[in-house]
């Protein structure tokens, strides 16, 4: 039979694409020269149409990933993975240095992988009297990520918006029940992990150093770190107020003429607020007012150049709105809320103006409150005094104090409020002052006798009573430091309930503006140290400084009368020291050093 031409067969299926192609070893060829290529172009045509349909026979068996031979293993077929990221790797490091310095152990929120806008988070039920830290970080592949706290209606309640790869909050009471925790990835993508601790109030401070968080006193909170002069103006701010801060808030508000912005702020209690409102360059002039829930107009801000400031303090707790209007223009403001330690308001420069929110009572009311208030206490019934205090003039009450150490308080009755009252000796020297709201307790020891209460009405003149309970017991030193003692133990009841007895370690050490006192501070493990100096007389202005010998670490606090300042120990425990140095002249101190467990 004749074979058929070459042309005559079935044209050959296009080769598959190089995608497609099997991975066949690529053979050495000899070329045949053209002669013979020309000679035997049947043979050569046929070879490659069929080998070319060998080609395509095996394509399904490239696509499903394997092709069959005999006694080969079966290769694992394709499958996702349950695995997760490791948080842990990425806050590891920090999370250990915030234990050592008091935190608890780290929890991870969340942990992925992110990219420009992406965002990590989950609620977090904070336990009404702890700190809680939060802290963001990523792989080197993001060069900036912000950390949120959110409340349940949406508002920021602490931010870290700085441009840097680490982010950190530190949230302290009072604040809401629950918080949503978020990280926002803003440049970079990578891998993201979101982490919360438990921080004992008094490991708050300790623990913000070690691992940068933001949000504390002295620190720029990120999302105005580049606002001009802001942070100048702040530290120059709580210098001259004095007392200790801890920042609450730092936002920035657009603001003009029709209408009023506001942010919402939560007075507690036995602390203060410090409120500072920087304008941007376009607002000529602002209205600042500080409103309670019913809207009523509390305080107004006073003036400071453009800048406007308030500084409240109550006895009682009070949600205040913080009101800003522009004059005529619009524009932005940088608004930063500080908060006081409990109790701080006797360290406060009594150059600086204090606007106390109080609630008005009858005095009848007002007294059995307090009664019941130190019901319990080992005091006996209180010898009473009553008159009427006015605006512009001291009321005099003539009082006879006990032997040892006595509690005298000033009751106001509505609608009296605002009240100064001052304790003054026989021969006519000052035993104790005392400035508040609803009420002003002075403390004094010594030997007892003849002497007179001054009160007057700093804001609307009404009735008040004096009451003076004596103290069951009296420390030697408080007695013989009477005006010291006075301010000790004002520091003291103002924090919380407080007796003569509470303060019976207190020791009187002399100072000098020329000379450093040093004196040891040994703090066990799981310990927090509170250290109170109130001077006495002579003197005016001290600082206090408590160092870690073994670290270097510090921090610092200044006040005119009476500061204080506290530092908690880890599982290890921390040796420490206290400096004391008087800004002018020389005198004595009463120091006393407080330890209690640190709280998990």
């Amino acid at each position: 039979m004749r074979p058929r031409h070459p042309a005559s067969l079935p044209s050959p299926a296009p080769p598959p694409t190089p995608a497609l192609r099997p991975a066949l070893p690529i053979l050495p060829a000899n070329r045949p020269s053209e002669p013979a290529r020309a000679a035997a172009p049947s043979l050569t045509r046929t070879a490659a149409a069929w080998a070319l349909a060998a080609s395509l026979a095996v394509l399904p068996a490239c696509r499903a990933g394997t092709i069959a031979s005999p006694g080969a293993p079966a290769q694992e077929t394709l499958r996702a993975l349950p695995d997760r990221i490791d948080g842990s790797t990425l806050l590891g490091g920090d999370a250990q240095r915030a234990a050592q310095a008091g935190a608890s152990a780290l929890r991870v929120i969340g942990a992925d992988m992110a990219s420009d806008g992406d965002r990590l988070g989950a609620f977090v039920e904070v336990p009404a009297g702890e700190c809680m830290l939060a802290m963001a970080r990523v792989s080197p592949t993001i060069s900036d990520v912000d950390l949120f706290a959110f409340e349940d209606d949406g508002s920021a309640f602490s931010t870290d918006e700085a441009a840097d790869a680490r982010a950190s909050i530190l949230v302290c009471p009072p604040h809401p029940r629950r918080l949503y925790v978020m990280a926002r990835v803003m440049s970079g993508a990578g891998a993201v992990s979101v982490g919360v601790q438990s921080v004992p109030v008094k490991a708050a401070d300790a623990v913000a150093r070690a691992v940068g968080a933001r949000g504390r006193s002295g620190d720029e909170s990120g999302r105005l770190e580049s606002w001009p002069g802001l942070e100048a103006k702040i530290r120059a701010r709580r210098a001259a107020v004095g007392a200790r801060w801890d920042d609450v808030r730092r936002v920035a508000l657009p603001v003009g003429s029709r209408s009023a912005s506001r942010i919402g702020a939560t007075l507690d209690g036995g602390r203060c607020l410090d409120v500072l409102v920087s304008p941007s360059d376009e607002v000529a002039s602002l209205e600042v007012v500080a409103e309670d829930e019913t809207g009523r107009v509390v305080a107004r801000a006073r003036e400071r150049g453009q800048d406007r400031s308030l500084l409240l303090c109550s006895a009682v707790s009070v949600e205040l709105s913080i009101a800003i209007r522009s004059r005529g223009t619009q524009g932005l403001v940088a608004v930063v809320v500080g908060r006081s330690q409990p109790g701080a308001e006797a360290e406060i420069s009594g150059a600086t103006p204090i606007e106390r929110v109080t609630e008005g009572r009858d005095l009848a009311e007002a007294r059995a409150d307090h009664a019941r208030a130190l019901a319990g206490r080992g005091y006996g019934a209180p010898r009473v005094s009553t008159g009427a205090a006015r605006l512009g003039s001291r009321t005099t009450l003539p009082i006879e104090l006990p032997a040892g150490c006595a509690r005298i308080d000033v009751l106001a009755g509505k609608p009296l409020a605002d009240v100064l009252a001052e304790l003054w000796s026989d021969g006519h020297a000052l035993l104790g002052r005392a400035r508040g709201g609803a009420r002003a307790t002075l403390f004094t020891c010594g030997r007892g006798g003849p002497a007179r209460v001054d009160v007057e009405s700093m804001a609307q003149p009404g009735p008040f009573a004096v009451e003076v309970r004596k103290e069951p017991e009296a420390p030697p030193a408080l007695v013989a430091h009477p005006l010291a003692a006075a301010r000790l133990l004002g520091r003291m009841s103002a924090a919380g309930p407080a007796e003569a007895a509470g303060a019976a370690g207190a020791q009187a050490v002399a100072l000098d503006a020329a000379r450093l006192k040093i004196l040891p501070l040994p703090i066990p493990a799981n310990t927090c140290a509170e250290v109170i100096a109130a001077l006495d007389a002579d003197g005016a202005g001290v600082d206090l400084r408590l160092v870690d010998t073994s670290t270097g670490e510090s921090s610092l606090a200044r006040a005119r009368h009476v500061v204080s300042d506290s530092r908690c120990a880890g599982p290890a425990a921390v040796p420490a020291s206290i400096e004391l140095r008087l800004a002018d002249g020389k005198g004595d101190a009463l120091v006393l050093i407080r330890t209690s467990p640190r709280s998990r």
